[in-house]
């Protein structure tokens, strides 16, 4: 993990420091269906991915393609859409802004093969890593991946929430991007596995050999795969035992300096959320990543493993996607993010009826025209 800021506080101060990595190539060729290590890098004999950008400039420029094509190619059905898309993958490109929380297992893989894409068919593999799934019967619906093959019982896209349209291809959204999973609803319909507020405040649990936090009314639905960022790990806060909370750990190459008393909740320093949610002192950069001056609110974390909730632009500046000429402006977290179509390879920008038909979300045309 390399990280590339440091927060001074009157109770402790983090040095930017480096640590050695194995890279993978960022812009390598895609193809239908990835190997296990760019699926997963949990994977054996895979080498940690290093995502991260030279600069908030080249991170950012990094996530408007990435995400301008995904949107592009499998229309913006959920977090898809190019405002939320943008949060998410300047989280995993922008290392000085999330030092301590750094992309890993399958959302690094996914990114990775995001930022290099050229083609719907490279978007295609990224978010469909075990191959093309094909709509079924009428009418539109969402559902979760289905196997790609039935000669092979591993051959699923089950983090793949698919959207079809009656006579249409299935488009996707690879909630491993997210560090969550698809799940099915009980009366049909499917959705990533997002956080619910008012559900996850009590109750959740570390689970899946405390690399994932599950909740809900059930506690059995995943909410983060821990695994997909910072130490890959899950554990219960203050007293591990008799937890009030639980967070995925955030790492830190400062050493004793970066332990401090576990607390849910989010301090702001020049626009840096500054938390300690699972002992270890986080930071944030809300104003890198939200491209705004005031992007950072105080307050507690809810639910307290919501180490990001602190980011937002309040009150917001864009609260709907617009396009004007070829830019495209989407909204993610109260803040505007904009990309230029034509400049990304893509055509022109058009608004579209997605996640069927409850939302309007603009987004760039597959190809020029």
């Amino acid at each position: 993990m390399r990280v590339r800021a440091a927060v001074v506080l009157s109770i402790v101060s983090i040095a930017s420091g480096a640590g050695a990595v194995a890279c993978f190539d960022l812009f390598h060729s895609t193809h239908d269906i990835l190997t296990a290590c760019e699926i997963d890098a949990r994977a054996p004999g895979c080498a940690p991915i290093d995502l991260c950008a030279d600069s908030h400039a080249e991170a950012r420029q990094r996530a408007e393609h990435a995400c301008a094509w995904l949107g592009a190619c499998e229309t913006p059905l959920g977090l898809n859409a190019f405002g939320s898309c943008m949060f998410q993958a300047l989280m995993a490109y922008d290392c000085a802004a999330n030092p301590n929380h750094g992309l890993r297992g399958k959302a690094a893989g996914l990114w990775g093969c995001l930022a290099g894409v050229k083609s719907c068919g490279d978007v295609g593999g990224c978010v469909f890593p075990q191959g093309e799934v094909l709509c079924g019967g009428h009418g539109g619906y969402t559902a979760c991946g289905t196997p790609a093959t039935l000669s092979s019982a591993t051959a699923e896209n089950v983090d793949v929430r698919i959207e079809c349209e009656d006579g249409g291809t299935a488009h996707g959204e690879n909630c491993a991007l997210w560090g969550q999973t698809c799940l099915a609803g009980p009366s049909g319909g499917a959705a990533c596995s997002a956080i619910d507020a008012g559900v996850c405040a009590q109750g959740s649990v570390c689970d899946d050999n405390d690399t994932a936090i599950r909740c809900g009314a059930d506690g059995g639905s995943l909410v983060i795969d821990c695994a997909s960022f910072g130490t890959q790990h899950c554990s219960g806060f203050p007293v591990v035992h008799a937890p009030s909370w639980v967070a995925c750990v955030a790492e830190s190459d400062a050493g004793d300096a970066a332990t401090c008393f576990p607390d849910a909740s989010a301090a702001c320093v020049d626009g840096v959320s500054v938390s300690c949610p699972s002992g270890v002192l986080e930071t944030l950069d809300c104003n890198a990543l939200l491209g705004s001056m005031d992007a950072c609110s105080p307050g507690p974390l809810v639910p307290p493993f919501e180490w990001t909730g602190a980011c937002g632009v309040a009150p917001a500046e864009c609260d709907a996607d617009s396009c004007d000429a070829s830019v495209l402006t989407g909204c993610g977290r109260g803040a505007a993010f904009s990309v230029d179509c034509e400049e990304a390879g893509l055509g022109a920008c058009s608004l579209v009826t997605t996640d069927e038909g409850s939302l309007v979300r603009a987004a760039c045309a597959p190809h020029p025209h």
